[in-house]
């Protein structure tokens, strides 16, 4: 069975004869692949690197893609029938360019700046130390080897940055190390490719104000045009010889109260008001505490199980779907309790 390899994200087992178009499209590798000729080979939008296998560009491949584009591997994605392994590099997804650094050359650069670079200087979202500098020298091996963490890729884009951006510094790096500035510009590209992407943020002022105040409004205004068409006259004056049947809670609370007269006994302490009233609110009020913990397990299907879910609903759909399904559920009991209960609590319609 052949392979299909996408450098720097996974490998996949795959069908013969598997058009790669489709199986990007269908693991959702085709963000920066729009095809907009459908997969009929008639653009290039759907072209990548085929770094290995997949045979030889077909005729459509060689009209729409130049001569320099074949001839670095790139081809149209709709045309690859893979009959045997294949790696590839999807626009996107491209792997972290290599550090082109020895770990003795990023510690000594690194064990130089904490002594000699004006440290106060560089601009970083955390102060630069020269403790900091010794103890990721002393870490050099590590970050060579990729496996540092982003924040300390941060730190090193922050002080090549530094060093690129200041001149004598610049040429200090040059005359006790050998690094032009090409080469320290490709490190500052290769540090770059090792960091997460910034996380979308929404500024509280004013922005978020504005989406809360908006919605209060219409909310009130709804609200006040259906307490204008909806009657809600008062029952007579409570007395304490007459109870009404049934004596409802509060709307707020039918949801419980349906799910009191619901609830079967299992004997024991496990009575109808105790699954009702207890244990099924408990669990229900548990798993929203423990939701933001049980949210990286419940979506089992990312990609990268190391970094959390993001931000948007198709980010986690599993949690969502449960916590929509729970809150529907409460929402089903209120509406029972309020129109379809009567007197004893017997099943009524509305309309009768």
């Amino acid at each position: 069975m052949p392979k299909i390899e996408i450098l720097g994200q996974a490998e996949y087992d795959v069908a013969p004869r598997t058009n790669l178009l489709q199986f990007l499209q269908e693991h959702g590798y085709d963000t920066k692949l729009p095809a907009s000729c459908n997969g009929e080979g008639m653009c290039s939008t759907c072209a990548c690197r085929v770094v290995s296998g997949g045979g030889d560009p077909n005729a459509n491949e060689v009209d729409v893609l130049s001569a320099e584009e074949i001839e670095n591997d790139w081809r149209l994605s709709c045309q690859v029938a893979v009959q045997e392994d294949v790696q590839v590099v999807v626009p996107g997804y491209e792997p972290p360019e290599a550090l082109d650094i020895e770990s003795d050359e990023l510690r000594a650069i690194l064990e130089y700046g904490a002594v000699n670079f004006a440290l106060r200087d560089i601009s970083s979202s955390r102060r630069v130390s020269s403790k900091r500098l010794r103890d990721l020298a002393i870490r050099a091996p590590i970050v060579v080897a990729g496996e540092a963490e982003p924040s300390d890729f941060a730190l090193l884009a922050d002080v090549f940055a530094y060093v690129v951006h200041t001149p004598e510094v610049l040429a200090q790096v040059e005359r006790e190390f050998g690094f032009d500035e090409q080469r320290l510009r490709k490190l500052l590209r290769a540090f770059d490719d090792r960091m997460p992407p910034p996380e979308e943020e929404i500024l509280m002022y004013p922005y978020y104000l504005y989406i809360v105040a908006a919605i209060g409004f219409f909310l009130l205004v709804g609200l006040s045009a259906y307490s204008l068409m909806v009657d809600a006259p008062l029952e007579e004056p409570a007395t304490p010889s007459f109870t009404p049947n049934p004596e409802k809670a509060p709307w707020y609370f039918l949801g419980i109260q349906e799910l009191l007269a619901i609830s079967p006994n299992l004997g024991g302490p496990f009575t109808s008001v105790a699954v009702g009233g207890v244990i099924v609110p408990g669990l229900f009020v548990l798993f929203l505490m423990a939701m933001p913990y049980l949210e990286p397990k419940l979506e089992f299907w990312r990609k990268d199980k190391s970094a959390p879910p993001g931000p948007r609903l198709r980010d986690r759909p599993i949690t969502a779907t449960l916590f929509l399904l729970l809150m529907g559920a409460m929402t089903v009991l209120i509406i029972i309790g309020v129109y379809f209960r009567g007197p004893g609590w017997e099943w009524v319609t509305p309309w009768n």
